[in-house]
């Protein structure tokens, strides 16, 4: 018998506002959730189990015959075993759901339950979709199976609970595959509403009508059909009008100070047009206004990731732990930090420990001294006895950068080798950047897409200079296009003002910076 599984890892405020009609996302998922089950005059309908954390309370709204579980703590392992401790002694299929996806397609869903029956399998997906818009189908006997690799890897439950915990040995399990005719994946669009950024979006689709069900019936056979997606408007309005996907900023590139202690070669800061302050000679953010700028970033997009790092050093900052330990006061934003590791102190050190830094991203190049000394400079030493220290201090956070390109090409299998093979480490391999031609084409090779797409940092990031100033984006270094100031006009104002931009790259019209540029493809946390 099918079983229905709501799955709620979290239960994000937004799941309660209500859409343009008076209805809210919560009441679009029981709406979606209840069409599966079947029709309300059948006698033994689909039961509907809700696992949801112990600490975050029931969910409001829920239909009476909906049984929501506790699940002691956030371990996946312990989610499965509270699943297989509450499902029907009768279950042996489960149709799972996230809670905040007010757009789940029934149509597919029930398409994915019929391939997955009929394969015989034990994990059944949709790849290619957005993010939300699919069921997963499981096989219920495998559940006990998924504890114990959960329990073995540490996993935590997450959205994506049942994939990466099925990737812990994903040979040991029959799995289908239903991928999309078209990669809509490559949209990165999610229609969930965890995020204030994801919620309007979602709402953006609402109020165009576009939010229909397309159905639980009737369905493919999935032994002789594909699943067919034309004719479906929420789809083709992610995927044709891009202005549509630009809700507010997921990723902020903030310049807390204007010193860098390097000026490598292959970057403009070796030009003394660009060329940042030496250390002790600069212009620093205020703690004060720092924070000022952290209770606007939260008030406006409350999921944030905020990079610090951006011309300028981080370390070179004389109130650097204050600046980090500001951000524990905003538990949903995540701070990113770029640095040479070179001049930081004890006390900074000891900050990163906070949960709130989400990466601590150390810019090296080389592995040897000599390779380091070519692209970087002096600082060798200093900048792995900090890795080293952090190894110790974020080990699940640390990350060693190269950048590839042709001075280097041929030393980065080395590099990668070593730091994959160290333990707290992880390698992170960059792509060149000519800073929209300013510098020599370094790159090894084009990854540029066949057909040019509207730039993702237009449509997702917002870059903050050291006084506020925000200009069109990280390439704009002449501040050929302003777009305000963050401390006078507020962070609503200025993401508008980048409006006219991104309209013009969803038409295919590029200002002379953006036509040089190689870097609208690449795409920020």
């Amino acid at each position: 018998m099918i079983t229905l599984v709501v799955l709620a890892p979290t239960v994000p405020p937004y799941l309660s506002v209500a859409f343009p009609d008076g209805s809210s996302p919560l009441d679009r998922l029981v709406q979606r959730v209840e069409e599966l089950r079947g029709p309300a005059t059948e006698t033994e309908r689909a039961p509907v189990v809700v696992p949801v954390p112990a600490a975050g309370g029931a969910i409001p709204g829920l239909p009476a015959d909906w049984r929501t579980i506790k699940v002691e703590d956030r371990s996946a392992g312990t989610l499965f075993r509270a699943l297989d401790t509450a499902l029907p002694t009768d279950a042996d299929t489960l149709v799972c759901v996230p809670v905040d996806a007010p757009f789940v397609d029934g149509a597919l869903t029930r398409y994915l339950a019929a391939l997955h029956v009929s394969s015989w399998c034990d994990y059944t997906f949709a790849d290619g979709f957005p993010e939300g818009y699919a069921g997963e189908i499981l096989r219920r006997d495998v559940v006990g199976t998924l504890a114990s690799l959960a329990d073995a890897g540490g996993l935590r439950w997450t959205r994506s609970v049942l994939f990466d915990t099925l990737s812990r040995d994903i040979n040991a399990f029959d799995v289908e595959t239903e991928a999309a005719a078209e990669d809509f994946a490559l949209l990165r669009a999610s229609l969930t509403v965890d995020t204030r950024a994801n919620y309007l979006l979602c709402r953006r689709l609402a109020e165009r009508g576009l939010d229909t069900p397309t159905g639980a019936d009737p369905v493919p056979d999935p032994r002789h059909e594909r699943y067919p997606h034309d004719g479906i408007n929420l789809l083709a309005a992610l995927r044709d009008d891009p202005t549509v996907r630009r809700t507010v900023p997921y990723y902020y590139q903030v310049q807390i100070t204007t010193e860098m202690s390097q000026r490598p070669p292959y970057t403009p800061w070796a030009d003394e047009r660009w060329a940042p302050d030496t250390p002790g000679q600069g212009t620093h953010m205020s703690v004060d206004r720092w924070r000022r700028l952290l209770e606007a970033i939260a008030t406006e997009t409350p999921e944030a990731v905020i990079s610090i790092g951006y011309r300028g050093e981080p370390a070179c900052h004389p109130d650097l732990p204050e600046i980090l330990n500001a951000v524990d006061a905003y538990p949903g934003l995540s701070l990113y930090i770029e640095t040479t590791g070179l001049g930081w102190t004890a006390d900074a050190v000891a900050v990163l420990k906070s949960p709130s830094i989400a990466a601590v991203i150390v810019e090296t190049d080389g592995l040897t001294e000599d390779q380091y000394r070519t692209l970087r400079g002096e600082g060798h030493g200093e900048a792995h006895a900090f890795i080293d220290t952090l190894r110790g201090v974020c080990p699940d956070r640390l990350y060693v950068q190269a950048t590839r390109m042709t001075d280097n090409e041929w030393d980065l299998q080395e590099f990668f080798t070593h730091w994959d093979g160290t333990a707290g480490a992880a390698p992170l391999i960059q792509k060149y950047n000519s800073w929209a031609g300013r510098l020599p084409d370094r790159r090894v090779a084009d990854l540029s897409p066949l057909e040019r797409i509207p730039c993702w940092h237009l449509q997702r990031d917002l870059v903050v200079l050291v006084d506020g100033t925000v200009p069109r984006c990280f390439q704009d270094l002449d501040r050929e296009a302003v777009r305000g100031n963050v401390f006078d006009d507020g962070v609503a104002a200025v993401w508008a003002a980048g409006e006219p931009d991104f309209d013009g790259h969803a038409r295919g019209e590029y200002p002379r910076l953006c036509v040089g540029c190689d870097e609208y493809y690449t795409f920020n946390a």
